[in-house]
């Protein structure tokens, strides 16, 4: 069976139900103002690829820059799991949501999300498999024997990529039936670094800041491999958001530029160079590797 590092499974669903339930909250129930000159409200949620409270932190630059251009108050909230951000905007809590691939082709089921736009490396995404040097493993046949941890199971890269190339790659069933959650990337990354599992797969985009900012310790942990290219993060908007409020947001992102400062420190906070138009139809792959999972009907 399954096991989460940290977190009573048991308690997911209400923290689900909790959470979708905060963010709509937050919202006063309403989306854009439509009354003439009251400024409309855009409801931003973001999947919790690391500690929620830090992105909230972190992004205050990226939400003033957003108000700036679209003249709309930015609301964003970032709930502890991945599927509360998919409740939400399921339900009409959120406008506009930051998902990653799996998310984005649960969410577009489930309530028609449109696509808006994605970073550029988005369209070449990367999972990356960690170890401890001197553990004995050196590629995924290695594994066999061994512990090991996923991040969210809602989470493209820090689950269902790694364990749909895992499955190609014949690892032991039974490393991928025993594995565990950690509930997020960076939590994967010190799971392993400090001896709570053996290897783990996560995010290249987190893996790489935890070791720029000093977080990880090549002595501790290492990259033994690296998965094929899939398609990953991407802005989705609900369905009967106003188009010209939705066309704003993506305009906003594509204009981003590493050539004005300021506009390079967000670049820099979302790990981008630059920003492009997103395809529903790219995620197909995705949808295959959920479904041959058992995750998705």
């Amino acid at each position: 069976m399954r096991k989460r590092i940290g977190k009573g499974s048991a308690l997911l669903f209400s923290a689900v139900a909790l959470a979708a339930l905060a963010l709509g909250a937050a919202s006063c129930g309403g989306g854009p103002a439509s009354d003439a000159g009251r400024t409309p409200v855009l409801r931003l949620s973001m999947i919790p690829t690391t500690d929620p409270g830090k992105i909230v932190r972190e992004s205050q630059p990226l939400v003033a820059y957003l108000e700036k251009e679209t003249g709309a108050k930015v609301e964003l909230t970032v709930p502890t799991n991945y599927a509360a951000v998919v409740e939400a905007v399921a339900n009409g809590h959120v406008d506009v949501a930051y998902l990653g691939g799996f998310t984005y082709v649960q969410a577009s089921e489930r309530a028609g999300v449109v696509p808006l736009v994605q970073r550029e490396r988005d369209k070449n995404f990367h999972s990356v498999f960690v170890t401890r040097p001197g553990s004995g493993i050196e590629a995924l046949a290695d594994l066999k024997g061994h512990s090991f941890a996923f991040g969210d199971v809602n989470s493209t890269s820090g689950h269902l990529m790694p364990e749909y190339f895992m499955r190609q790659s014949q690892v032991d069933p039974e490393v991928i039936a025993r594995a565990v959650y950690t509930g997020g990337h960076d939590a994967t990354a010190l799971a392993v670094a400090n001896g709570k599992v053996d290897a783990g797969a996560m995010d290249e985009t987190v893996f790489e800041k935890m070791t720029k900012e000093g977080k990880l310790d090549p002595a501790k942990i290492k990259v033994f491999y690296t998965t094929p290219a899939f398609f990953d993060y991407v802005w989705a908007a609900r369905k009967d958001l106003d188009p010209g409020l939705a066309e704003k947001f993506s305009a906003a992102f594509m204009k981003l530029s590493a050539g004005d400062p300021a506009q390079k420190q967000i670049l820099d906070l979302l790990g981008a160079n630059r920003y492009e138009r997103a395809n529903d139809t790219d995620y197909d792959r995705l949808r295959q590797a959920a479904r041959e999972a058992g995750l998705m009907k």
